[in-house]
């Protein structure tokens, strides 16, 4: 498959001038693999056009950090080369260069790595200007030898020697410091956008699950869904069917209805005493799903939203993932959608 410059016009880009050779081979090599890499859409002529986020996002990193790889101003891990390769060679197909492999990458980054960077310059410059300010002084203080030494005199080669070999190893632990930050950086930059991606999924479910809920509410009351406002404080009452003979509740319910009043009774005064988070806990490990979506609609209508809150927290955090789904849709049955949602939200935020 070939791809035109036009379609990946952000894959070209101009490098500095002040970007080591190193660094540059490597950024023009991975400029060259991504304009392999196809797209999510079409044009009319049927070339993949690819955008920078669109790449960025199949590659697994953030669009700032393909930039600086594209630009020289950063060397990416070898893990993050081989995965470019072997989309851009899966999309190529048999258009795919080859003299760019693994081993090419490889050599490419290790003489990146190598590359002095712009500030060793600067640091060179500073050192000359050091000598000639102290002159004789430097050679008795510093070790550094005076402009004034002759250049064929065994001191003077001799600290000049010295020097530049600590001059050297300066040089190499700020730039290995400097490329931590920067893979610290780019981790940090990728576990962000698996997390947006995540939270995404998430808030997707939860509409699901909410668009599921609400029509087995309506199936079972045999109507029509017609959903309306609810404030999290103030659900609405459980849901009846409006058929004859119909009792609201069975013996079963009206059991299960006393066991969790006494339990919201029971917080209510842990909470007074400074003992809640136990009775909280021993709730989460014992109460059906049921019967804790039915406690938490209690204390929102109680007003007791700290205790609603840290149930919710404690809940999210210490079950499975099916147990809260399942409690998010009774919590959406009985018309607190703001509770479901913030029970899921909590689970996401694991």
């Amino acid at each position: 498959m070939t791809h035109s410059q036009a379609s990946h016009a952000w894959a070209t880009k101009g490098i500095s001038s002040d970007v080591p050779p190193g660094k540059r081979a490597l950024a023009l090599r991975i400029q060259q693999l991504c304009r392999h890499l196809t797209g999510e859409s079409r044009t009319k002529g049927g070339v993949l056009k690819p955008t920078q986020a669109q790449a960025a996002k199949r590659i697994g990193i953030s669009e700032t950090s393909l930039s600086r790889f594209l630009s020289g101003n950063s060397v990416p891990a070898m893990e993050l080369l081989e995965r470019i390769h072997t989309f851009a060679r899966k999309d190529a197909g048999s258009a795919f260069p080859s003299e760019i492999t693994l081993t090419n990458l490889r050599d490419l980054r290790e003489r990146a790595n190598a590359d002095h960077c712009d500030s060793c310059v600067h640091l060179r410059a500073e050192l000359e200007k050091l000598r000639a300010e102290m002159g004789e002084e430097g050679i008795r203080t510093t070790g550094i030898p005076s402009v004034d030494t002759p250049a064929d005199s065994p001191t003077r080669q001799t600290l000049e020697s010295a020097a530049r070999r600590t001059l050297t190893e300066q040089l190499r632990a700020l730039e290995a410091q400097r490329d931590e930050l920067a893979a610290q950086r780019d981790e940090l930059e990728q576990h962000r956008d698996h997390s947006k991606t995540e939270i995404d999924r998430l808030r997707k479910e939860n509409t699901r699950l909410g668009i599921f809920a609400a029509s087995r509410t309506a199936r079972r009351a045999g109507l029509g869904f017609h959903p309306a406002p609810t404030r999290a404080t103030e659900p609405g009452p459980l849901p009846v069917p409006r058929q004859d003979g119909y009792r609201q509740r069975s013996s079963t319910d009206e059991r299960a209805a006393r066991n969790i009043a006494s339990k919201a009774d029971a917080l209510r005064k842990s909470s007074r005493q400074g003992g809640t988070v136990p009775l909280l806990h021993h709730m989460v490990r014992t109460a059906s799903h049921g019967e804790l979506a039915a406690l938490l609609c209690l204390l929102r209508r109680q007003q007791e939203r700290a205790l609603a809150e840290d149930l919710i927290h404690i809940y999210g955090r210490d079950q499975s993932h099916q147990d809260v789904v399942l409690v998010a849709a009774e919590l959406h049955d009985r018309g607190a959608p703001d509770d479901a949602g913030a029970l899921l939200r909590a689970r996401a935020m694991l």
